[in-house]
């Protein structure tokens, strides 16, 4: 399967000089600002470090088609703002051009990775392996592969789209993943480069980029956790009152994070943005 390409979407990421965070965070939201005043916008993404892309930022700009996007990336506006923040910024930003739907993304791995000459054959035998086995993956979306393009993107561009990060996840342990890239790797030049883009790290994304402390996120996620387990664990004792300690967890887990992801935390978190961006 293959997505529709509706929005052209540019994901940049910068490692920020150690020590210089505030200032770049404030920097970004001035750049974020301008994209959104920008023809053609529709959204801007900015996601801090995280377990995914520990040492970098990620901003994604989508823009309603390829004319608008260009217009942003080569504007003089940019350029300036570039220029304002590349002292915060360690070496050169990575760009990665993919291309996204607008509406309900889920989660997306994005991959990027340098072949070696000669191996465009065997790329393609181990990827139609790699679709076989996803095909039979619950929350498996669809898959595209940008090729590269000769002095613009050297790199092959792979972005797989699942329903949740639950089933990104099952993939990404997987054995059959496992043993697919072995037999990819000697046919790589240098390594895989993977971002992962949505999930729960969306329980705290708004339209700016300034970041709920970290005792407010922690303090709204208990607001929500502490009925949902309270609620399960009633459940589950008018249910299944001697069930195994294991079994037991992992169900409440699932069934509470289910409901945190989809039931209690969006409406949680619009209640109460005015406060979180305090």
């Amino acid at each position: 399967m293959s997505a529709e390409r509706r929005s052209p979407t540019v994901l940049v990421a910068r490692r920020v000089v150690p020590g210089a965070g505030a200032e770049f965070a404030e920097w970004m939201a001035r750049v974020t600002h301008a994209a959104q005043q920008a023809p053609g916008h529709v959204a801007v993404d900015v996601q801090r470090p995280d377990s995914t892309h520990p040492e970098e930022w990620m901003v994604v700009y989508r823009f309603e088609d390829a004319a608008t996007l260009e217009r942003w990336l080569e504007s003089d506006e940019r350029r300036v703002l570039l220029d304002d923040g590349r002292a915060l910024i360690v070496g050169e930003p990575r760009v990665q051009v993919l291309a996204a739907t607008v509406e309900d993304p889920g989660v997306r791995m994005v991959t990027s990775y340098l072949l070696r000459d000669g191996s465009e054959s065997v790329h393609r035998d181990v990827h139609a392996e790699i679709m076989n086995h996803l095909d039979e993956y619950p929350g498996f979306r669809d898959r595209e592969i940008l090729e590269p393009v000769s002095g613009v993107q050297p790199e092959t561009v792979v972005i797989l789209t699942f329903d949740d990060e639950l089933s990104l996840r099952r993939w990404l342990e997987s054995e059959a993943r496992e043993q697919l890239l072995a037999r990819l790797d000697p046919h790589i030049e240098g390594t895989y480069t993977t971002n992962v883009l949505g999930g729960f790290a969306g329980w705290f994304s708004f339209d700016d980029v300034v970041e709920p402390r970290r005792w407010k996120q922690a303090l709204v996620v208990l607001m929500a956790l502490f009925p949902v387990s309270l609620s399960i664990a009633f459940v589950r004792s008018l249910v299944w009152p001697d069930a195994p300690i294991v079994p037991a967890v992992f169900i409440a887990n699932v069934v509470g994070v289910a409901a945190l992801t989809w039931l209690v935390m969006p409406p949680l978190t619009r209640w109460l943005s005015a406060w979180l961006r305090r």
